[in-house]
C-alpha cells in the first residue's frame, strides 16, 4: 500500500515542472489572500454596522493577527490547490490543509486563552464540519485559478482588464459573505446589550453598581460616567460565554466574562483589569 502511495506522489510530481505549477500556485495564494482581507474586514465591521447603539469599537491588534492567520492558512491552501495538476486532488488536499491549519489555530487560541480541556474538546468537534466547507472554498480558488489562466489567454487588453474585474468581484463575494455572516446572533447581541446598558445606567444610578465586581476592581467606580467603547468575541475560556473588554476614555481597560444564556449577563462575576480573561 506505501508503495502504490509513494508511487502515486512520485507520478504526481512528475507531471509537471515546479515553473508551470507555479501558473497556477501564485494565483491561488494571491486570491486565498485577497479573500481573507475582505472576510477580516467585513467580520470586524459588521457589527458596528449593525448596533450603531453599542459602543462596539474594532480591536486593530486582533484583526491585524486574525489576517495574518487566516491569511497565511488561506495563502497556503491557494498555492497547494494550485500545485496539483488534477483539479480534484487540488481541491481535495487544499481544502484538508485548509481545514487543519484553521484547527490547530484554533485549539492553540483557546489553550492559550485558558480554555478548559472539555472546552478544548468541544472547539475540536465543532470544527470538524470545517473540513467540508475548507473543500468548497479550496473548490473556489481553483475555479477563480483556472478563470485566472483563461483571461491571461485574452489577446485584447480590454477584454483582459474587463475580465479581471469580473474575476475581482467574485473574488470579494466569496470573502464578503462569509464576513456578514458573522453578525452577532441573538444571545450575543443581548450580552453585549446588557452590560452597555448597566454602563450606562450606572453613571446615575449608584444602585446598579451591584451588577460590577467593585470590590475586585474598586478603580472602576471612578471611570463610571465616562465615554468608552466595547470590543467583544467568542470566550477561549469558558463556553456560552463572551470576552467583552471595556476600554473607558482615560485609556482604562476591563474585560468581563460575560455569559450569553438570556438573564445571565446581569451581574458580572468575572472581570479583571487589561484585555483579556485571567483564570483565577
Amino acid at each position: 500500500m506505501f508503495k502504490r502511495f509513494k508511487a502515486a506522489v512520485i507520478s504526481s510530481y512528475r507531471q509537471e515542472t515546479l515553473a508551470e505549477r507555479g501558473l497556477r500556485m501564485v494565483p491561488g495564494a494571491i486570491y486565498g489572500i485577497i479573500t481573507t482581507t475582505v472576510f477580516v474586514l467585513v467580520s470586524s465591521i459588521i457589527n458596528i454596522m449593525f448596533f450603531p447603539d453599542l459602543h462596539l469599537g474594532v480591536d486593530w491588534i486582533r484583526l491585524l493577527i486574525h489576517w495574518i492567520e487566516f491569511g497565511i492558512a488561506l495563502a497556503l491552501a491557494g498555492a497547494i490547490v494550485g500545485w496539483f495538476t488534477e483539479e480534484y486532488g487540488g481541491i481535495v488536499w487544499g481544502g484538508v490543509v485548509l481545514t487543519i491549519l484553521l484547527l490547530v489555530g484554533n485549539l492553540v487560541a483557546t489553550l492559550l486563552g485558558g480554555g478548559s480541556a472539555a472546552l478544548t474538546v468541544q472547539s475540536f468537534i465543532t470544527a470538524l464540519p470545517l473540513v467540508g466547507a475548507g473543500i468548497l472554498l479550496a473548490g473556489a480558488i481553483r475555479v477563480a485559478i483556472n478563470r485566472h489562466l483563461f483571461i491571461k489567454l485574452q489577446e485584447l487588453p480590454d477584454v483582459r482588464r474587463k475580465l479581471f474585474v469580473q474575476l475581482l468581484v467574485i473574488v470579494f463575494l466569496v470573502g464578503f459573505i462569509p464576513g456578514v455572516f458573522s453578525r452577532f446572533g441573538y444571545t450575543s447581541e443581548y450580552a453585549i446589550r446588557t452590560l452597555n446598558e448597566s454602563l450606562q445606567k450606572v453613571a446615575t444610578d449608584p444602585s446598579q453598581e451591584v451588577r460590577f465586581p467593585i470590590a475586585k476592581l474598586p478603580a472602576l467606580r471612578e471611570h463610571f460616567g465616562m465615554g468608552y467603547m466595547l470590543y467583544a468575541r467568542m470566550s477561549t475560556s469558558e463556553a456560552g460565554s463572551m470576552d467583552i473588554t471595556i476600554q473607558f476614555k482615560d485609556g482604562y481597560t476591563v474585560t468581563c466574562l460575560v455569559p450569553t444564556e438570556s438573564g445571565s449577563a446581569t451581574y458580572l462575576q468575572v472581570c479583571n483589569e487589561g484585555t483579556n480573561i485571567v483564570s483565577p
